[in-house]
């Protein structure tokens, strides 16, 4: 009867070898076995019946895992060895390669013809909470700050703007003396004026080395000064204000602005940097033993705890779109099943069902 009842989803056109045999299993010939192959295939592939079942597999299976413990779901040695695995160096490499050629240089490419702004994105109500969030005390270390103010290049700078603005106060002051002299307000007439002009410009090629050794001892402390000042300041509205300005200029430009100097040569030394910094993290012994850690943990945190629990998710909650899964999923599970390794271990399934049948009916 459950026999009879399990042919019934045969396709039209498929006879029934249970009806041939009437239950004779003991003694299947080759013909019925390959019946029962070629049925057991068209059962689990053809129609939609298959494809309901799939649906309800996924909707039933999900209630099953959130019920289930943990710990027979994820065996501790098990995903260790997966780590192990998946840290190799060579195969990181592999994985990575294809990513960040492939997948990243498409995504950059749609990126950089992007012109629309990009705090098209963001809600109102989202601005506002991001005004508030920058406007949040200590958000910015002070320690980053004060190495914005470090380094060969910020002191080259600020070096060269000290002595532009030093030289040009310095090429006025004489000047302006001149002016409010008699010799100024009368005009520099003959020799006197002559005279004048040539002290000035002896003054001013004096005056430039001078300014260039108090700049080669002062430039690092002035450096640190406002280093200090900026962070006394850090939290006062105008600082906050400028977070807030630099946040709001970028979000109003778009993808397209920020990626105008990712050419594809940026992209190919990107792509290198991001495949030797994978390929070194994964042969770095800490990594290992940080993720070791972290699944002690989480094994010992979900403990007693079915996955439901582990994850919030109650009966009756938010839940994934089962059939909308299925759906995407059935073309791979169909394809999957038509391969010619499934097809052997389905036809290796009904040769041993036939078989044990035939020793309990012995």
């Amino acid at each position: 009867m459950a026999a009879e009842g399990f042919c019934s989803g045969l396709p039209a056109g498929y006879p029934n070898p249970m009806a041939r045999a009437k239950v004779g299993l003991m003694g299947a010939d080759d013909d019925q076995r390959g019946e029962l192959k070629r049925w057991l295939r068209a059962r689990l592939m053809e129609g939609e019946r298959p494809r309901e079942e799939w649906r309800r597999l996924w909707q039933a299976g999900w209630d099953h895992l959130l019920a289930t413990p943990v710990h027979d779901l994820i065996d501790r040695d098990a995903a260790r060895d997966l780590t192990d695995r998946l840290l190799d160096p060579d195969l990181v490499t592999e994985l990575s390669r294809p990513i960040v050629a492939g997948i990243a240089r498409s995504i950059l490419s749609e990126l950089r013809a992007a012109e629309e702004p990009i705090d098209r994105l963001l809600p109102p109500e989202a601005h506002d909470r991001l005004r508030e969030t920058l406007a949040r005390p200590g958000l910015v270390d002070p320690d980053l700050l004060r190495a914005m103010f470090r380094g060969e290049a910020v002191e080259g700078v600020v070096n060269d703007a000290l002595y532009r603005t030093l030289k040009d106060f310095s090429t006025l002051l004489p000047r302006m003396l001149v002016k409010v002299s008699p010799m100024g307000r009368f005009g520099m007439l003959g020799g006197a004026g002559a005279m004048m002009e040539k002290l000035i410009d002896e003054l001013e090629k004096l005056i430039e080395p001078e300014i260039k050794s108090f700049l080669a001892d002062s430039t690092g402390r002035v450096l640190e000064s406002a280093a200090d000042v900026a962070i006394d300041r850090l939290d006062d509205p105008s600082s906050i204000e400028l977070r807030i300005n630099i946040a709001g200029f970028m979000l109003s430009k778009s993808p397209a602005f920020h990626l105008k100097a990712a050419d594809e040569e940026l992209v190919v030394d990107l792509g290198e940097i991001v495949e030797l910094t994978a390929r070194h993290v994964a042969g770095m012994p800490e990594t290992r033993a940080n993720i070791d850690t972290w699944i002690d943990r989480a094994m010992e945190a979900s403990a007693g705890k079915s996955l439901g629990q582990v994850l919030q998710l109650t009966e009756g909650g938010a839940r994934p779109p089962i059939d909308a899964l299925a759906d995407a999923g059935w073309p791979a599970f169909r394809t999957l099943l038509s391969s010619s390794h499934a097809q052997t271990w389905l036809d290796t399934l009904v040769d041993e069902l036939l078989d044990e049948a035939e020793r309990l009916q012995s």
